[in-house]
């Protein structure tokens, strides 16, 4: 025999009347946090709540979780639309621990994800990754600084999305930008005014793990330097994997063990860079491609070989 619980026979009641029972209250659209904030309630503009993880719970999906004054914040977990801004009121800091990201991003396939102002810093190459993008339609990542960990600012969408990351700083982590889409995912996304310094690696872009008609990705007016054991910027991918492109514009390359690397399934173009002081200046395998538009400069790498990569005419 089925029980009838007290909140399902007023449901029937209202219901037998022609009445519909009221839905819950749904969460504010804007919440702060502070400080000297306390988690409870709903994080209104007077009485903030303390970390993002607690304003995240009470704020309704696609609004706003807003910082009043510098502190630390606590790692995140984000599954629905937000954003979590600082407009420049001091660091508004997220301190991860071994083993954990800190701000973990799985959203639903439509949702949109903005961080603002945020600065994420781990424990050195044993903490994860310092924001990791899981699941979701849009990433918008600007004017953060993340640096300790062993992954920057992962890209591992499983599901098709797009991303943009700017005016954002990712430093002496294992890798500093990695866009490495899962399944059958099509990404496209756009680094602009970004460094990636004084990590192993700096911005490497994989499609060997998706099999999605394509991986695209426009890095411009931005810097990846002094990554002494790994590349600037790399591209690769795999026989029946997802293509890889990479347009590289008006980027510094500098002080790198390689500074371009195009490998299998990879496409990379460069137009008005400077490619400098690195081991190698361009390197190629398998049926990596790098076009030069011929409007670069390179020099100063201990082999120059940027004259021997294919040249193409612009438009």
């Amino acid at each position: 025999m089925t029980k009838i619980t007290p909140s399902q026979a007023i449901a029937g009641a209202l219901l037998a009347c022609g009445l519909a029972a009221a839905p819950a209250q749904a969460g504010p659209n804007r919440t702060f946090v502070s400080g000297t904030g306390t988690d409870s309630g709903t994080c209104t503009r007077t009485a903030p709540c303390r970390t993002f993880a607690f304003a995240l719970s009470v704020t309704t999906a696609g609004g706003e979780i807003d910082v009043l004054d510098p502190a630390g914040y606590g790692t995140v977990t984000i599954n629905q639309a937000i954003s979590i801004v600082n407009d420049g009121v001091g660091t508004a800091g997220i301190t991860a621990g071994s083993g954990l990201n800190g701000v973990t991003i799985n959203a639903g396939a439509s949702d949109s994800v903005h961080l603002r102002g945020l600065t994420i810093v781990g424990p050195g190459t044993t903490g994860s990754n310092g924001i990791q993008f899981n699941t979701g339609g849009n990433l918008e990542i600007e004017n953060c600084v993340i640096r300790n960990f062993q992954g920057g600012i992962v890209i591992l969408a499983s599901t098709s999305s797009s991303f943009s990351v700017s005016n954002t700083i990712a430093s002496n982590n294992a890798g500093g930008i990695g866009v490495e889409p899962f399944g059958s995912a099509v990404v496209t996304g756009v680094l602009s005014h970004v460094i990636a310094d004084d990590n192993n690696a700096g911005i490497s872009v994989a499609g060997t793990f998706t099999t999605g008609a394509s991986l695209n990705v426009t890095v411009a007016d931005s810097e990846t330097s002094n990554n002494a054991s790994g590349t600037g910027i790399s591209g690769i991918s795999a026989l029946g994997a997802a293509p890889v492109s990479v347009l590289i514009r008006h980027v510094v390359v500098r002080n790198n063990n390689s500074g371009l690397d195009a490998e299998a399934n990879s496409t990379l173009r460069v137009d008005h860079s400077v490619v400098t002081g690195n081991g190698t200046a361009a390197e190629t395998s398998g049926s990596g491609v790098i076009f030069t538009y011929g409007n670069n400069d390179s020099n100063g790498n201990t082999v120059d070989n940027f004259g021997t990569l294919t040249k193409i005419a612009t438009q």
